[in-house]
């Protein structure tokens, strides 16, 4: 395995480090696996995830990866212009692409991106054919009939919850934020959420395009209030028939950052068998 840092750019260039396999265990030599930020946090990744990853699949999977920073974060300058962050982000997921496949032949990307970072990636694969697969922790979902009566059914049985409600509203108990529980600076802090989400219709009809286009999706959702049970996604966003482009993996004891070294492991090696066996039924 060989690493070298890459800046990709003339003006205020993005920063990334490249981690390719050896000439002898290159199971894919076209395709690349390109790893985003997740909110403002550096292409390490919350905990290191970003690192191990990359070099998991490169070791293991025999897949080239590369790990940027978007302009203004870690280390790539900011840039101005007039385009919202969303937008900015698939521009500059195409023009590492572009300088990859002129310096390095790639015609064929996996993106991965954990929950802004998976957002990304899934609005780069509709603007972008040349991705060919996507890897999304805690990306877009939303509540169902079922997840709704999973999730409030218990809490209305709970006899210490409903003391806590009365606590709180009687003033007794202040309800603390993540923020503070985590220690986490707040401006740090991205938990998953349906504020800001597009409508869920446009969603569908994003992944219905994506599917028919045979795009690979590995989704895997952690433990929160809103994604609950395995298979929430596809209830979600029917009647898209997925069928094997679709894997879902549903952690529902680790958390959103996998803080816990025994969970980022699992999920480590979970996404690294599944894109090597993508790249051996591509190959």
């Amino acid at each position: 395995m060989r690493e070298q840092v890459a800046m990709v750019g003339n003006d205020l260039p993005l920063v990334g480090v490249l981690c390719e396999p050896e000439p002898d265990h290159n199971n894919a030599p076209t395709t690349a696996v390109i790893l985003l930020n997740s909110g403002v946090i550096h292409r390490v990744g919350s905990c290191r995830l970003s690192v191990t990853l990359a070099r998991s699949l490169t070791k293991e999977a025999g897949l080239a990866t590369f790990r940027f920073d978007f302009s203004g974060i870690g280390d790539s300058d900011a840039r101005r212009g007039t385009l919202t962050a969303a937008q900015a982000a698939v521009e500059e997921v195409q023009e590492v692409m572009n300088h990859l496949t002129q310096w390095k032949q790639y015609d064929r990307y996996i993106l991965y991106g954990l929950c802004s970072g998976a957002f990304a990636s899934y609005r780069t694969a509709l603007s972008d054919k040349r991705v060919v697969a996507t890897i999304q922790l805690d990306g877009y979902c939303y509540m169902t009939w079922k997840s709704h009566l999973l999730h409030y059914a218990p809490n209305l049985l709970s006899l210490p919850r409903w003391g806590q409600f009365l606590l709180r509203k009687l003033g007794l108990r202040k309800l603390k934020k993540g923020v503070e529980v985590s220690g986490i600076e707040e401006r740090y802090f991205e938990v998953p959420g349906f504020a800001g989400y597009p409508p869920r219709d446009e969603v569908r009809q994003g992944l219905k395009a994506l599917n028919d286009r045979g795009l690979h999706m590995l989704y895997v959702f952690f433990g929160n209030e809103y994604y609950v049970y395995q298979n929430q996604f596809e209830d979600c966003f029917s009647p898209v028939a997925f069928g094997d482009n679709l894997t879902i993996i549903h952690r529902p004891d680790a958390t959103h950052i996998l803080s816990e070294p025994a969970d980022r492991s699992s999920v480590v090696e979970s996404i690294t068998q599944w894109v090597g066996e993508l790249a051996r039924r591509s190959s």
